[in-house]
């Protein structure tokens, strides 16, 4: 067994940022408190830290061995003051890739189509010709992203001033994208490298929407949301008029903004989705223990990674399978960050324990206290666990 408060730290691969902070909640909130807090004390009290430093809301989902804790803190719009509750949606980001792609490896196992098509049997000419060895391009290598493809949020700046500019009313359809990435260059040549971009996950929408005639939405709440009886979570525009939502704030040199309007409703399939941490939990655990939306063939296609790359790539279909060395230990997972916005959702299989945070605040200092409060919840969990 790895030294006490070493198994997390090795598990990410960061430094215990939040080391001091985690052990002193041990004994309590206040330095005159002489009785040992509860678990669910402990973490609550590392909650209420990160909020009184300055993280507008948090929510956390924690279950395991040896602990069942839900908890939030912070407010769900500063300018209200309102109270965040554990009903209160997160938009999550890029986890709803991992949502995109149990709908298509279901999808491939009820025969609409194969993982390894082309995807130019699937998307027009009008598309594929204008991306460079589209021929040589599969399904799968989209869900891997090993195609090579530019990624139009990270590769520049375009795709930032026109999303800000368009104004927080535009509801963005996945080929409203196209013109961001259509006549680019690749990275490498398709399935011979990895390369995260959100660009493969809208052509991944694009070709759900193809084979089942109906929008990603649809698909992804009949295929995954309600089989796993997820009651708080929507995806892009089944958001509007519903509310719920936490206001998100990004931390631009120091300047705050709230950026609510334009994530309310953000139906793109490299995101979309907004839940709460028992639904993201529950998602995971039902994606990786129960037969629900894959079976275990299924499960097993997804949790192969291309092990492409320098390092070796770690990431299946829409998800991450990161080995820790040090105990032969997995953990399968994946985290999400846009303005505003970023969470985590981890099962550690050899603890048999999920973990969930979520936040609404991102960039400058906020991602330094999120980091800092998800390493004090490590630290917690690892001392809970070892006793």
């Amino acid at each position: 067994m790895m030294q006490s408060k070493r198994f997390w730290s090795a598990a990410l691969g960061q430094p215990l940022v939040a080391a001091t902070l985690a052990i002193s909640l041990l004994t309590g909130c206040n330095a005159t408190n002489t009785t040992k807090a509860t678990p669910n004390e402990q973490f609550q009290a590392a909650l209420d830290d990160a909020v009184e430093r300055g993280l507008p809301a948090v929510s956390v989902r924690i279950l395991g061995r040896n602990i069942d804790y839900s908890g939030v803190a912070g407010s769900s719009d500063l300018e209200s003051g309102e109270p965040v509750t554990l009903n209160n949606r997160f938009y999550v980001a890029s986890i709803g890739k991992t949502f995109l792609a149990a709908t298509l490896v279901q999808m491939a196992a009820d025969g609409l189509l194969d993982l390894d098509d082309p995807i130019k049997v699937w998307l027009p000419d009008s598309i594929t010709s204008r991306i460079p060895s589209s021929n040589q391009m599969s399904v799968r290598m989209l869900l891997n992203h090993t195609t090579g493809l530019y990624d139009f949020q990270n590769d520049g700046d375009e795709w930032d001033n026109v999303f800000l500019n368009s104004g927080p009313e535009r509801q963005w359809k996945q080929a409203d994208v196209l013109p961001f990435f259509l006549d680019k260059p690749l990275h490498f040549k398709p399935g011979t490298d990895y390369s995260y971009s959100n660009t493969n996950y809208v052509l991944a929408a694009m070709i759900v929407e193809v084979v089942t005639g109906d929008n990603v939405q649809a698909a992804i709440r009949n295929r995954v949301i309600e089989p796993l009886g997820l009651t708080h979570t929507l995806h892009g525009d089944e958001a509007i008029g519903i509310p719920g939502l936490v206001h998100g704030y990004y931390n631009d040199d120091g300047e705050k903004f709230d950026v609510y309007p334009w994530y309310n409703h953000y139906g793109l399939a490299d995101a979309g989705i907004q839940t709460n941490a028992e639904d993201l939990a529950n998602f995971l655990l039902g994606l990786l223990k129960s037969d629900l939306v894959v079976t275990d063939q299924m499960r097993e296609e997804m949790l192969q990674a291309s092990k492409l790359g320098n390092p070796s790539s770690t990431y299946g279909l829409g998800i991450n399978i990161n080995p820790i060395p040090q105990n032969s230990d997995v953990i399968y997972t994946h985290s999400g960050k846009d303005p505003g916005y970023q969470a985590n959702m981890l099962y550690v299989e050899g603890k048999d324990t999920v973990i969930v945070l979520c936040a609404s605040g991102s960039f400058g200092d906020y991602d330094v206290l999120y980091q800092e409060l998800l390493m004090a919840i490590f630290t917690l969990l690892e001392d809970l666990q070892n006793d």
